[in-house]
């Protein structure tokens, strides 16, 4: 597994949270989850993470899907969601390959402070100053990247005009 780190049984995904990234090992899914405490494993797929930070905050990854759609469009794929509201800040992550994908990836948007593109992969730098080397093209990073941007921004506006 990944350099022996420890492993979890329990994750809520937060505005902590830098990068949940799928990861094989003896024909399993598990996760490598990121964030300012560190690196830990977690013995499911990433989507399940996604799906249990939804549920504990009193919603579902399908609300938060159709929540995203609503604002993109219908046929849109791989869009960023909001999983919870961390202190009144939305906790915004976006899926790199499909979310149901094994190899998936999910950012966290407000954990980015750089991202450099180096040959085929990206290389983002995150608030802590860790950097994580992806495994797609820059140009499709920085699509999604603005997308989640645009998301985040529309859920502040919204949320704003409420109060």
């Amino acid at each position: 597994m990944s350099k022996n780190l420890p492993q979890v049984s329990n994750y809520i995904a937060s505005n902590s949270t830098y990068f949940l990234k799928s990861i094989s090992h003896r024909e399993k899914t598990y996760t490598l989850v990121s964030d300012k405490h560190g690196k830990v494993v977690y013995p499911n797929k990433p989507l399940k993470i996604i799906r249990s930070t939804c549920k504990l905050h009193g919603s579902s990854y399908q609300a938060s899907q159709y929540q995203a759609k609503q604002f993109f469009g219908k046929s849109k794929h791989k869009l960023p969601i909001m999983i919870a509201y961390d202190f009144g800040d939305p906790c915004v992550l976006f899926p790199l390959f499909s979310p149901s994908s094994s190899q998936n990836i999910w950012i966290a948007f407000q954990s980015i402070i750089n991202i450099v593109d180096h040959h085929d992969e990206t290389i983002v730098t995150f608030i802590d100053g860790s950097e994580e080397r992806l495994p797609l093209h820059c140009k499709s990073f920085n699509h999604q990247y603005v997308r989640a941007s645009m998301f985040y921004k529309h859920l502040i506006l919204k949320r704003n005009s409420t109060l």
